[in-house]
């Protein structure tokens, strides 16, 4: 065989080669086209959303897509997380939104909701009955869990001040509801702040006015001003033995849980909501069915279990 017929042999081989590779190459997958995810949180984007924005920016890594978080500048009202969220929906593919008013902001959410592009909600979620998936603990159960801890140190028959903020966002009512139903098994007297100023001198004139047992605060924000109150309250009344509860996480509650300032506190897993969250949305732009997660982990710890395994590595997610 002549050395021309082989080149040509050899050639034509390279190419079939070539055309087979390129079948059995698979199709690009749609996770490395580069989606852009919102996130529209409650409140400010302050320290108690760290661990979900961790959490978040880890999916967004590991699933090549951009992911952004943004806030209200002023007052976190209904009126303005809307505007966010119509101006969101435009420039994204997928939006996620922690509501700040579970009534107010019911009927716009369920008609934006049926645009094009997926809308979730996480931490909190809208009043009645709806297809919106929503990350979430149980909340419910959360408030619930926290009662029996506090009868558990002895409040049985005292006087509690339940501090739930302006309740009006599910997270806060839910968990609300489930320490009242527990609570109206004992013969403690409790007390519900729902309004006014939620700043440290604020609450300490509070605590100085009822003197109560026991307080709890049923959001992020209101734990790391009621330690702030604790301490103001105790400079002035040293022998009290106020014992002060929480539900949330962030850099400073758990400082304030370290001191023993706080008692015990409940803490959902955030960084779980905001990995899932990138996870669900990216499902949903791909047009698959997403659900959403209603039972996300929670904890009930203390300074002594703080650092355990488990507790640990939920509060800290940079242990992981």
């Amino acid at each position: 065989m002549s050395w021309k017929k082989r080149l040509q042999i050899i050639l034509l081989i390279l190419l079939i080669l070539l055309c087979l590779t390129r079948i059995a190459k698979p199709p690009r997958n749609r996770e490395e086209e580069n989606y852009n995810i919102s996130f529209i949180v409650r409140g400010s984007m302050d320290k108690s959303w760290s661990n979900l924005k961790r959490g978040a920016e880890d999916a967004a890594a590991d699933l090549n897509v951009n992911v952004r978080f943004v806030a209200s500048l002023e007052g976190n009202t209904a009126e303005e997380q809307l505007e966010l969220l119509d101006k969101e929906m435009e420039g994204s593919d997928a939006v996620l939104i922690a509501p700040v008013n579970r009534i107010l902001m019911k009927n716009e959410i369920l008609e934006i909701s049926k645009k094009k592009t997926p809308l979730l909600m996480f931490e909190s979620g809208i009043s009645g009955k709806n297809d919106i998936p929503l990350l979430c603990c149980d909340n419910e159960q959360m408030g619930r869990d926290m009662a029996e801890t506090m009868i558990n140190h002895g409040n049985i028959k005292g006087k509690i001040i339940i501090f739930s903020g302006n309740g009006i966002c599910s997270s806060v009512t839910d968990r609300q509801k489930g320490f009242l139903s527990v609570m109206e098994e004992t013969d403690n007297a409790c007390i519900i702040v729902s309004a006014g100023s939620f700043q440290p001198e604020a609450l300490a004139e509070i605590l100085k006015e009822e003197k109560p047992d026991a307080v709890i605060a049923l959001d992020d924000r209101i734990v790391e001003n009621l330690t702030k109150a604790g301490r103001i309250y105790r400079q002035e009344n040293i022998e009290n033995k106020l014992q002060i509860y929480g539900i949330g996480c962030s850099s400073d509650i758990l400082k304030s849980l370290e001191n023993q300032e706080l008692i015990s506190i409940a803490a959902q897993d955030d960084y779980a909501i905001g990995y899932l969250g990138v996870q669900e949305a990216l499902a949903a732009i791909q047009g698959k069915r997403v659900e959403g997660n209603q039972e996300i982990r929670y904890i009930i710890t203390n300074s002594n279990r703080m650092y355990d395994d488990v507790d640990e590595r939920l509060l800290f997610p940079f242990v992981r």
